[in-house]
């Protein structure tokens, strides 16, 4: 009988021992799964690593391989957090003795989203340089904003972590210098919140649209034998748009694989609101509603596909954001949104309390509150018989 079941425990249980090939990318290197974990296998010791994962980061000459490990889960995956942070290091390097790795030559990486969620990419730029990607990612539950209010302090031994992480492995067939690495990490990663803004995926520290989330991590393997030398990439270059367009096609890939985050998904007004606090049970307590619970649902779920409403709720969502941001002062910003809803979004108020309470709104949040509560009581009344009974 185990007292506490600890991070040892499940790896010295977990059966490792099938490992089977997930697909191939440029250079030679071989994609293999096996237990946890994704393997970026190298065909030989031309190879350089750049990376911002917790084990083995930085630069790596010839490794092995690049892994991508799924965590444990439950209890037994946050003993390791209590145990403090370096405990990163003897996890990974225990679980590379059950994979048959030499640690010492493998560059780790870590998420909580699954291996058979993982996206590939591959894209041959215009001047023939062949890329790939190697994409984990979920967001739901750890975006975040370059800026947000910290969670944790690093000088702490120990820390709590949200999951939710975007794992990016990319190789290049091309030979590039220290500081063209270090750029396409970074196109790398402005590419990926390209993607969260389009999609407008919310942070969960702040009202803002995430960028990225606390724990996301960058692999770039490049081949030192391959013809191709590069130095000097710039951001204009063709390598550089196939770099972007790569990711961003992996990256779509691999959100909606994971949690079903995609365009259609996100194309809903109460959850573009929710990255305000707007959410249903609050837009419910605006007034008392002369309709039944069932009523209010069914006018809730029709809203959330009222593609013209979540183009309003957008245009509003972004007066918010230029108030937050500066560029409008707030009694404009909520001034116009006012108009705007009662333009384009709401019926006919002759209701004087309803005037009342519209022009008291004075700022965004108990803007759209309000007036998402009209507009679920608006749809129930439509929803209804003619006579209205």
């Amino acid at each position: 009988m185990i007292d506490m079941l600890t991070w040892e425990d499940i790896i010295e249980a977990e059966d490792t021992s099938r490992r089977r090939e997930y697909g191939r990318l440029c250079s030679g290197i071989t994609l293999l799964r096996q237990g946890r974990a994704m393997i970026v296998m190298l065909p030989n010791d031309g190879f350089r690593v750049l990376s911002s994962g917790f084990t083995n980061g930085g630069f790596m000459e010839s490794p092995l391989a690049v892994v991508n490990i799924t965590g444990m889960g439950g209890k037994p995956e946050y003993t390791c957090m209590e145990e403090g942070l370096d405990t990163h290091d003897r996890v990974n390097y225990r679980y590379a003795e059950k994979l048959g790795l030499d640690a010492d030559r493998t560059v780790f990486q870590g998420t909580a989203a699954s291996m058979d969620n993982a996206a590939v990419s591959e894209m041959t730029s215009a001047d023939g340089i062949k890329v790939a990607y190697v994409v984990t990612a979920g967001i739901r539950h750890n975006g975040g904003r370059a800026g947000d209010p910290t969670t944790y302090d690093e000088s702490e031994s120990s820390y709590d972590e949200r999951p939710g992480t975007i794992i990016t492995i990319l190789a290049i067939d091309a030979d590039l210098s220290d500081g063209d690495m270090f750029k396409v990490m970074l196109m790398a990663t402005e590419a990926k919140s390209c993607v969260i803004q389009e999609l407008q995926a919310k942070s969960l520290y702040s009202k803002g649209i995430a960028t990225g989330s606390g724990t996301d991590q960058v692999a770039v393997i490049v081949n030192k034998k391959s013809p191709n030398k590069i130095t000097g990439l710039t951001k204009d270059s063709e390598l550089a748009k196939t770099l972007a367009q790569c990711m961003k096609d992996a990256l779509r890939k691999a959100f909606d694989r994971q949690t079903g985050m995609n365009p259609q998904s996100q194309w809903d007004p109460l959850l573009l609101m929710s990255r305000r606090g707007l959410v249903p049970l609050e837009i419910r307590e605006e007034m008392r509603f002369p309709a039944t619970y069932a009523e209010l649902m069914a006018a809730l779920g029709q809203l959330s596909g009222d593609r013209y409403n979540t183009a309003v709720i957008t245009a509003l969502l972004n007066i918010a954001d230029d108030i937050d941001n500066g560029l409008v002062d707030e009694k404009t910003g909520v001034d116009l949104a006012r108009e705007i809803c009662e333009e384009l979004v709401l019926d006919e108020q002759d209701d004087p309390v309803v005037r009342l309470r519209l022009d008291d709104a004075d700022n965004m949040h108990d803007l759209l509150s309000f007036v998402s509560a009209l507009k679920v009581m608006d749809t129930v009344k439509e929803r209804r018989v003619p006579d209205g009974q």
